[in-house]
């Protein structure tokens, strides 16, 4: 076995069949600078999963050859087209924010969202790699595994970096609610052009017919299909945002629990009534004169918090209160 020659032809492999992968990744990061459930780290370990469901449908097919064709994959690229239709619902009926799960939930679901679009881009990966393991001994093979790896690693850096630019990741803060859905749309286009799963399917199908109805069979098959689900997913929206009522404040009864009777019963003008009640400390004249000398810990335990409501009019002010207000000792956040 010559290394380099098999470092070599894991690089160009790799290359070629992740070159898009990149267009991919970008868009991952575009979504993780507005959202908190989404994270470089959640995207990474998300490519990492679904690059490894890759390689072991390509491992699996190393021993059936080329019995297992990758065209069938692309069809999986409706669903990101459903999920771009999904979040440009999400624009035209806007609604209010959603209770967040909690982050091990939306951890999960983001990296279950990656791996999943990481698959259905991987037709042509599983069409390269398949023949490549099949030629190659052992340890060339580990040789390509091994390689992809790294250079998955170096894929997933180099689309955070490009996405860490200032210039670019304000540009993505600020349009990227409104370019996602598109993003998906081309995205899941993208995947089924590539993967060439309407011509395989069509000539599949012309084959055993001798009428050669494939291409109408598949239009009005992904017609159904996709006005199916588009209804249903408008359908949820519009009962999702009927369901939602505005909040409506409602004022508490009875006195507030942490004023006392004596200071509820108090008059208070509308004027008044605006500036909150303060918190002063009524302290001994001991524990001012230890204020004083620097140690003002020492003399807290005598100190009682006392609940007063200023007149602004004409305030009342003992000589002790006067003094804490004039050094800042007496008010308790």
């Amino acid at each position: 076995m010559q290394f380099g020659k098999s470092v070599g032809i894991a690089c160009s492999s790799f290359a070629i069949t992740n070159i898009d992968d990149m267009f991919v990744l970008v868009t991952f990061f575009s979504v993780a600078s507005t959202s908190k459930a989404m994270t470089p780290l959640m995207i990474t370990l998300g490519q990492f999963i679904g690059f490894t469901v890759i390689i072991i449908i390509s491992m699996i097919g190393f021993g059936a050859s080329l019995a297992l064709p990758s065209e069938p994959i692309g069809f999986l690229g409706l669903l990101p087209i459903l999920m771009g239709v999904w979040n440009l619902f999400g624009l035209i009926f806007e609604e209010e924010e959603e209770e967040e799960d909690t982050p091990n939930i939306a951890g999960m679901k983001s990296i279950l969202k990656v791996s999943s679009i990481t698959v259905m881009n991987g037709g042509d990966n599983i069409g390269t790699y398949v023949p490549l393991f099949a030629q190659a001994k052992g340890v060339e093979i580990a040789v390509y595994v091994v390689t992809y790896y790294i250079l998955l690693g170096v894929w997933c850096l180099v689309a955070l970096l490009v996405m860490r630019q200032k210039h670019v990741l304000l540009l993505a803060q600020k349009y990227m609610s409104v370019a996602i859905p598109f993003l998906f749309l081309g995205l899941g286009i993208f995947i089924v052009i590539k993967s060439s799963c309407y011509p395989w399917s069509i000539d599949q199908i012309d084959a055993s017919i001798s009428t050669h109805p494939g291409k109408i069979i598949m239009a009005v098959v992904t017609t159904i299909l996709l006005l199916i689900c588009m209804g249903t997913m408008l359908w949820l929206k519009l009962r999702k945002k009927a369901a939602q009522t505005p909040d409506v404040d409602i004022p508490l009864e009875g006195n507030p629990p942490h004023l006392s009777e004596s200071a509820t019963e108090a008059q208070i003008s509308p004027q008044d009534a605006c500036n909150p009640p303060q918190i002063f400390t009524r302290r001994s004249s001991k524990e001012i004169l230890n204020i004083e000398n620097g140690d003002p810990a020492k003399g807290a335990a005598e100190s009682t918090p006392t609940l007063l409501i200023q007149d602004n009019a004409e305030p009342r002010r003992s000589n002790e209160k006067l003094y804490l207000e004039n050094h800042r000792v007496g008010i308790i956040a």
